[in-house]
């Protein structure tokens, strides 16, 4: 079967099931992106372009794309001033139905990996089963980070269990644990059997890139958890078994992104690049609906950043100036005085979506080591990290190291940096501009890094605070009350996921 046109159709149905789903979210029993005969290595490409999209696409019916806000509160985009923004969504004081697809997309793809889990499991497939293992854990991970609290240990039971409870945010890291070395465990028992190959749209069935991936979401969940003193040790068993596996983490161009076969077709683009532009080549409206957002357009102008027309396009007519407004402001500029989202981030059609990308992956090493958890110069990996950040942004290796060897600029020069934790999360921040604002956002509740981040100005952000968190969806306190209640009342600026500081 085509690879391109069997998960571009499937995308394109599980669109139509995330805008229209309630509490069927948990059934496994009721998805119609999941056929009970379809074989497992047909169902995990899906997954895997649902991942991609979740991270980086658009969400269905025009709505902002599940992460998009956060380009806006990490100081990357602003709204357009042509356009009439909900004052809900420019000082943070929004509701229970902000944002919902974060919630039921999450938990949709859950049921992909989770059939591929339990399928392959069936047939004898350990290979596909590790891999889909290891997904399972990025996305619960990332609903915790999101949500704190969520339905875990009986989740996915479909009808059997329609109302799940919800378990403890810091058991269900401890478990995601395990389930990662579980599906490791699984990848390496795989020699000889079933290898998905092409229909693993990730790695194309290399298992080393899979086992390094592993190696590096662990890492990721590690980190969130660094400013918690009584995770020291659980932090240190950890590190201790991903040393003993000797698989490394993910480096230099080795980038964890998927690609279905991206092709200027409806419903084929890349889901980020699509969002921007349609099939024609025309811009579409979110392209008119976001801007660059001055306070990251600054940061790159005053440290001689060549990444600034990466991360943004020169106002029209021009051809290096760069402008932008701040988060918030009142000050209506028209659009043809502020930058555009880059080529960096709007490359092609066919560009891959990232999940975890080998800077991002680099930084991680060099905190990590710099923190004294993990082998290696902190030094090298930091600049390695920019360098890859370069790349993976359309810019040269020459440009990098020019970049971070100029004399005396803190948070840029690693010899001249006083903080060093300081210059590695400002750096990666720098580097996540559009592709991954959810890893900048989680930094910043960590460590508060970027510290001179702007909050918004609209005149009525009356909580001067980036929020935490968000709230548990309007589909919950419908349809499982009881659950989501026992939560208490939970707050965007106050109730804080178990590892914020």
């Amino acid at each position: 079967m085509h690879i391109k046109r069997l998960t571009a159709g499937m995308l394109a149905v599980l669109l139509a099931v995330v805008a229209g789903c309630k509490s069927d979210y948990l059934d496994v029993n009721n998805n119609p992106n999941q056929v009970t005969a379809a074989s497992p290595q047909l169902v995990l490409p899906d997954a895997l372009a649902t991942t991609g999209w979740y991270l980086t696409g658009n969400a269905p019916s025009g709505a902002t794309g599940s992460f998009y806000f956060l380009n806006l509160w990490m100081g990357y985009w602003n709204w357009s001033g042509n356009y009439s923004i909900a004052t809900s969504d420019k000082n943070y004081q929004f509701t229970q139905g902000f944002n919902n697809s974060v919630w039921t997309s999450a938990y949709l793809n859950l049921k992909n990996y989770n059939y591929v889990d339990t399928q392959a499991a069936v047939l004898g497939q350990p290979l596909l089963q590790g891999m889909a293992k290891i997904m399972k854990a990025l996305h619960f991970h990332i609903l915790v980070d999101t949500y704190g609290n969520v339905p875990y240990t009986t989740a996915l039971q479909g009808t059997a269990n329609i109302l799940p409870k919800y378990d403890n945010a810091q058991d269900i890291y401890d478990d995601l644990f395990k389930q990662i070395d579980a599906g490791i465990a699984l990848l390496n028992k795989g020699d000889g059997t079933l290898n998905p190959g092409p229909n693993d749209i990730m790695f194309q069935g290399d298992i080393s890139q899979w086992l390094k991936f592993a190696n590096t979401l662990k890492l990721r969940m590690l980190l969130r958890q660094s400013e918690k003193t009584d995770r020291a040790s659980f932090i240190q068993t950890q590190l201790a078994t991903i040393k003993a596996s000797g698989y490394g983490f993910l480096g230099a161009g080795e980038n964890a992104s998927v690609s279905p076969g991206y092709t200027n077709s409806q419903n084929m683009q890349n889901p980020l690049y699509g969002a921007f532009y349609a099939i024609n080549g025309n811009p579409t409206t979110l392209n008119n609906q976001y801007k660059g957002n001055l306070y990251g357009i600054t940061f790159y102008k005053n440290t001689n950043d060549p990444r600034l027309g990466a991360y943004y396009r020169p106002v029209a007519g021009t051809t290096n100036t760069f402008n932008g407004t701040l988060f918030g402001t009142i000050d209506v500029v028209v659009n043809s005085l502020v930058s555009d989202v880059g080529p960096g981030v709007l490359k092609s059609v066919d560009q891959r979506s990232p999940i975890i990308q080998s800077h991002e992956s680099l930084f991680m090493q060099a905190e990590a080591a710099q923190r004294g958890w993990i082998a290696g110069d902190p030094k090298t990996l930091y600049q390695s990290a920019i360098t890859e950040s370069f790349i993976n942004a359309g810019r040269t290796e020459a440009e990098a190291t020019a970049y971070y060897s100029q004399a005396g600029i803190n948070d840029v020069n690693w010899d001249a940096s006083t903080n060093k934790i300081e210059a590695i999360i400002t750096q990666k921040w720098a580097s996540e501009n559009g592709t991954a604002p959810f890893e900048a956002w989680s930094d910043y509740r960590r460590l508060g890094i970027p510290a001179t981040i702007p909050i918004s100005q609209d005149p009525s952000t009356t909580v001067k605070q980036i929020p935490v968190r968000l709230l548990y969806p309007t589909s919950e306190y419908s349809n499982n009350a009881f659950n989501v209640g026992a939560q208490g009342t939970i707050n965007q600026f106050t109730s804080k996921i178990f590892w914020e500081k």
